[in-house]
């Protein structure tokens, strides 16, 4: 159930959407123009009782013959009646993550279609702050049949574990397990509070908040094929290197009587590879498939096939796709649900276990176009998504969404 703080968030976000609408329907409409616009609300909730109310605005607008320039923003109001830790939130309480992206684009050869783009992305969440820069170019070839994309991104993240006074009144570490302070039965008795310090992976929390941080440098290569003209392959790769506190100073692990905070080795490189195909079965009916293996340093591999089958009606306004994804992973080399001793790294999350999962996914696209409705905005089109996921590890999530875009 979402608490009073979560449908605060809501209502503000609701509140923000519209003032975008009355700020799109007073823009003067321009006879050519390529500004669009995108306003995308979903709900999502999952078997750890997590309900999340998503509110995303984007807008794109032509700056000259050649520039384009971008803004995102995403509201995310966080609701939780259970979240398995036990330093982290208190039954019901609701959370708020704010992402927000600005970017721009440059065209340097219209006729290769050569592109450079730069944007900047930050998200905050009460304990966590994330950002990245990124940096891309395209070019087009053979008469624009083929095209070349690569991408480069520098991610500076800084977690701030919440939660940690109320969790210093009940617990302390004690050669780094946690001991209860009263209650249960504590592994160790505290003599004195000298024996007692505030530790994350192994390292002093400062005023109780870490100091650690987490960098990753990311670089990817796309190349898009027109097979024939019904037909298109992309083949993607990507390496990403990330370094620093990976761990999630919420999750708890069993290990030798006592309790842990999880700990994870302080570098992955992470390797993905993915190959897909779209094919034209008709004017009216495509399809998509995809494969993608992942593999990392930390024991992870895994195998995601995909595939959705799309067919336009009602004169071609409207616009059905039904689809299905399933996963397939190993866990990772130092996974496991308890411990007989304390080790240098320990994980009982089910993401980094081994599982399988499958996702089924319907969308539904209707184009209302220019003639249906008047004023500045035109190209309409509505959207409604709903995705359902279940993994052998008893984890299921729901997805609703519903937007509307178009351009001004």
């Amino acid at each position: 159930m979402l608490t009073v703080t979560s449908r605060r968030h809501v209502v503000r976000a609701s509140l923000a959407l519209c003032v975008v609408g009355a700020l799109l329907l007073g823009v003067r409409r321009v006879a050519v123009s390529e500004d669009s616009f995108r306003v995308k609300a979903g709900v999502y909730d999952d078997t750890r009782d997590v309900t999340v109310f998503v509110n995303d605005v984007h807008l794109e607008k032509d700056v000259g013959e050649r520039g384009k320039v971008s803004l995102r923003q995403e509201v995310d109001a966080v609701s939780s009646a259970s979240i398995g830790c036990t330093v982290c939130h208190a039954n019901g309480e609701s959370l708020s993550r704010v992402d927000w992206q600005i970017g721009g684009s440059y065209a340097l050869d219209p006729e290769s279609n050569t592109i450079i783009g730069l944007s900047y992305f930050g998200g905050a969440e009460q304990d966590y702050l994330a950002s990245t820069v990124a940096l891309s170019a395209t070019r087009d070839f053979a008469d624009r049949n083929s095209t070349l994309s690569a991408v480069y991104s520098f991610s500076y993240d800084k977690p701030h574990p919440h939660g940690w006074d109320k969790f210093a009144e009940d617990y302390a570490f004690v050669d780094g397990a946690i001991v209860r302070r009263r209650g249960a039965a504590p592994a160790k008795q505290l003599q004195s509070d000298e024996g007692l310090k505030f530790q994350f992976d192994g390292s002093l929390i400062g005023e109780r908040v870490t100091d650690e941080t987490k960098v990753s440098h990311r670089g990817g290569l796309s190349w898009t094929q027109a097979l024939d003209p019904k037909t298109i392959a992309q083949v993607n790769l990507d390496v990403t290197r990330v370094d620093g506190y990976q761990s999630n100073p919420y999750h708890i692990v069993p290990a030798g009587g006592a309790e842990y905070i999880e700990a994870h080795p302080d570098a992955r490189t992470r390797r993905a590879v993915v190959a897909q195909v779209n094919r034209a079965l008709d004017t009216r009916t495509f399809l998509k498939g995809s494969y993608r293996y992942y593999s990392d340093t930390w024991g992870v591999d895994s195998h995601t096939g995909a595939g959705s089958l799309g067919r336009y009606f009602v004169d071609k306004s409207l616009l059905m796709d039904i689809g299905y994804r399933h996963y397939t992973q190993s866990a990772a080399d130092f996974h496991s649900a308890a411990y007989g001793t304390s080790q240098p790294y320990m994980t009982g999350d089910y993401r980094l276990g081994a599982f399988r999962s499958g996702a089924f996914r319907a969308k539904a696209v209707y184009t209302l176009g220019s003639p249906a409705v008047s004023g500045p905005l035109h190209d309409l089109r509505v959207d409604a998504a709903y995705e359902r996921y279940v993994s052998d590890n008893d984890f299921r999530y729901n997805l609703w969404q519903l937007g509307i875009s178009g351009s001004y």
